[in-house]
């Protein structure tokens, strides 16, 4: 990746539909620098291709695909006409309203409406003054915790006549989602998948109990190769899908493999402790594959960076991030959660209370991931962390499509 775009520190947030699909992300980047964004766009062309298609790859479903990629742009930015020649499919222009709405602005954002570009109205208020402005949007994006329930749905009142989608911003609960999608909104964004639906009472599926079981298995250092093997034939989809992958290319065994225990002791328990722990998670089929991404990226981060980090040992890190979003895939309470699977107390403090070293790396990545506006990374380390997430994202794409098994 281009040095410039190391100190760009971009991250990127999700954004689902009402049926919690992700149908684009948004790109954060925060710098010193406020015109970095127009020394991005206007950068080498080959590497923003890269980088965008990057950061707005998933695997779903069997394929990769690149979804589009929201962008906020300055009013100067707009009115030089500097966006690249990218597709226009891949890129919507997201514009302030904190701004004087004149006609030369109108006439350059009515530009690249006609030129292919889809164009949203960030941090929206309605008023008549936005009238010709909401004649060229596609989307407006509303902050919810700005506004009560009755002023935002008098906002949506008001934008009914043009032709565009209401997307709901700072969406922090599941009830919160609910809530939104009640009084209209058709776009999602924030954190709400991280954050457990808390049930009362809750009773665990038998293929999280499995889950709970094995990771449980995992942290015990004299677990052995039968044990382990015990444990993930109990789901067979999870046996199937292991062998799968010790099978494939990627391992280049001499001999096929065709028992669970044969497949732990080829590989050892080290790379058998990483891969079933994420199929086990992903056997979760009733949550979005966006949380158990979300998971992959946080998990192989952590381990990323704690390889170039003295006192932080990778496979911890690993855990940790695997860990720390574990409750709300299964939507049990975290205390129970690392309870019942008598994880370290160096864990238990890093997830808790971002306490220890493990701690701080969890929260410095937590906080890079989200594009937290308020973080600064040290110069030192804004070249590792943004290699580091860059990977993450390659790699979470990677073990999808492991897990999936279409390719083997």
């Amino acid at each position: 990746m281009d040095e410039h775009f190391n100190q760009l520190g971009l991250s990127r947030q999700p954004i689902f539909d009402r049926n919690l699909n992700v149908v684009a992300y948004e790109l954060l980047y925060h710098s010193e620098n406020g015109n970095e964004v127009a020394k991005f766009l206007n950068g080498d062309q080959e590497a923003c291709n890269v980088l965008i298609n990057n950061f707005t790859s998933i695997y779903d479903s069997g394929t990769l695909k690149s979804l589009p990629a929201f962008l906020n742009v300055t009013e100067s930015f707009i009115k030089t006409e500097s966006l690249p020649s990218l597709s226009r499919h891949n890129l919507v222009i997201e514009i302030q309203i904190d701004q004087e709405i004149t006609p030369k602005l109108l006439n350059s954002l009515k530009g690249y409406v006609e030129a292919g570009y889809r164009l949203v109205i960030d941090d929206f208020t309605y008023s008549e003054k936005y009238n010709p402005l909401l004649e060229l949007a596609h989307v407006v994006r509303v902050d919810i915790i700005k506004h009560s329930q009755s002023d935002i749905s008098a906002h949506l009142k008001q934008i009914q006549r043009f032709k565009v989608t209401a997307l709901a911003e700072n969406v922090g609960s599941y009830e919160e989602y609910e809530t939104c999608y009640k009084l209209g909104f058709r776009l999602f964004q924030g954190n709400f998948l991280s954050q457990p639906t808390k049930i009362q009472g809750k009773k665990l599926t038998s293929n999280q109990a499995i889950v709970i079981h094995l990771l449980a298995a995992l942290q015990d250092e004299d677990v052995t190769a039968a044990t382990l093997s015990d444990i993930i034939c109990r789901d067979p989809q999870l046996t199937f899908k292991l062998l799968r992958i010790v099978n494939s290319a990627q391992y280049n065994l001499p001999n096929q493999i065709e028992n669970l225990t044969q497949a732990i002791i080829a590989l050892g328990l080290n790379e058998i402790n990483k891969w079933a722990t994420l199929l086990a998670l992903s056997s979760n089929n009733d949550k979005p594959n966006e949380l158990i991404r979300q998971i992959l990226i946080t998990a192989r981060m952590c381990e990323f960076i704690a390889q170039a980090t003295d006192g932080i040992d990778p496979e911890l890190a690993f855990i940790t991030g695997v860990l720390s979003i574990l409750d709300a895939l299964l939507g049990v309470e975290q205390s129970t959660l690392l309870g019942q699977l008598s994880v370290s107390e160096d864990i238990v403090r890093a997830i808790s209370g971002y306490e220890g070293k493990a701690g701080k790396l969890l929260q410095t990545v937590n906080l890079y991931i989200i594009g937290q506006s308020s973080f600064t990374l040290p110069e030192e380390l804004r070249k590792l962390y943004a290699e580091a997430y860059f990977e993450s994202l390659r790699w979470s794409n990677e073990a999808m499509q492991m897990m999936e098994g279409s390719h083997l």
